[in-house]
């Protein structure tokens, strides 16, 4: 036990270990987490408590899909993107789906009518979004609906529906006890495991941490010697989330559908947009949030001579280069590419010739030359 304690963290950790069912572990590890001093001198210890919940959590589910023999569900990947609409019962997620997609989804005034995934396409400027609608979400959803949130973690996109602001916060709970992380990126941070050498640390400037604590973490996780390569700053509990390969990064917005007025709502990294499934309020600028917080850009193709290729475009992420639209046409193309030409946002006029580095941008057409 860590010293300078209360006699309160003290009880919570003998709960924990006099406990043998998982949920009393589980019980006794939450306590602790909420007794512990909140001081920098116990920043690794909070750490290591989370990291023991987010196990145990794992093995609760575990058991759980043994009981029900390993059942699971898959919904195959099509058009641009996929999304997923998640949220309580009654709030709508099928009326929204059918508003954005012209599916003919089931649609009731009583919870629980849409029992399996329904699947439409929701068209956005020239690509198709697959949007999935989910059944509804139950208190406790991460232990009794795990094959729900394995769909949900293979998504590109989360679109939450409720149509009370109080709804939200349980349903962000749900998410985080099943290791999704929402609006927020992976830390930049890369570790190459070596054979010898100890633990190398490039970038330590931007580690808002004690090195000490960090080189301890890395260790107890079973990494001795490794060159660590930290991109911008970055916290202790930066290097607790890159050592678990359980957690899954996925953008998300929330719907609040039945409204007939109102706009966006910015708090923090979370935009609410008030919608209205059946009078069409705001869908439109729904579904551009929806793109925006994708990160995809479109890119058209055009051959030597010929117009462009309006329709159907590519779609990469931000930040793509011609290299990556050429890796995603054919693998051959870089072998033989010779330049390109660039009409677009991204070229500093049309028809400009680029090479195979040049960063591309949403609406570009691209014209690739081979040897």
């Amino acid at each position: 036990m860590p010293t300078n304690v209360t006699a309160e963290y003290a009880a919570a950790e003998m709960e924990y270990q006099k406990a043998i069912t998982v949920t009393d572990k589980l019980k006794g590890l939450e306590r602790m987490l909420r007794e512990v001093p909140k001081h920098k001198g116990t920043e690794v210890l909070r750490m290591e408590i989370k990291t023991k919940i987010s196990k145990l959590k794992e093995k609760a589910i575990r058991e759980k899909e043994q009981k029900k023999g390993g059942f699971s569900l898959a919904v195959k990947k099509e058009g641009a993107a996929q999304v997923v609409i998640v949220g309580p019962a009654n709030t709508g997620k099928s009326s929204l789906l059918n508003a954005l997609t012209k599916a003919k989804s089931s649609v009731s005034h009583y919870p629980f009518t849409t029992t399996k995934p329904e699947i439409g396409a929701m068209p956005y400027q020239t690509v198709q979004i697959q949007m999935v609608d989910f059944p509804p979400l139950l208190e406790d959803a991460s232990i009794k609906q795990t094959p729900l949130f394995g769909i949900i973690r293979n998504s590109d996109f989360i679109l939450i529906v409720v149509d009370k602001i109080e709804q939200i916060k349980p349903l962000l709970k749900e998410f985080a006890d099943s290791n999704i992380i929402l609006n927020r990126k992976k830390p930049a941070i890369k570790i190459i495991r070596e054979a010898t050498g100890g633990l190398e640390i490039i970038g330590e400037k931007l580690i808002e941490a004690d090195l000490d604590a960090v080189k301890r973490v890395l260790r107890n996780h079973g990494i001795a010697n490794a060159s660590v390569e930290v991109f911008s700053e970055v916290k202790l509990e930066d290097f607790f989330e890159v050592l678990d390969e359980k957690l899954a990064y996925l953008p998300a917005v929330i719907a609040w559908n039945k409204q007939e007025s109102g706009k966006v709502i910015k708090k923090g990294v979370w935009e609410t947009v008030p919608v209205s499934a059946t009078s069409g309020y705001n869908l439109e600028l729904l579904k551009n949030k929806i793109w925006e917080h994708l990160g995809l850009i479109k890119i058209y193709t055009k051959e030597p001579g010929k117009r462009p290729i309006l329709k159907n475009p590519i779609t990469l992420p931000e930040g793509s280069t011609i290299k990556d639209m050429a890796e995603h046409v054919h693998k051959d193309f870089i072998k033989k590419f010779k330049y390109a030409r660039v009409w677009g946002k991204s070229a500093k006029h049309d028809s400009a010739s680029v090479g195979i580095d040049h960063k591309l941008k949403d609406n570009d057409i691209v014209e690739i030359h081979l040897k």
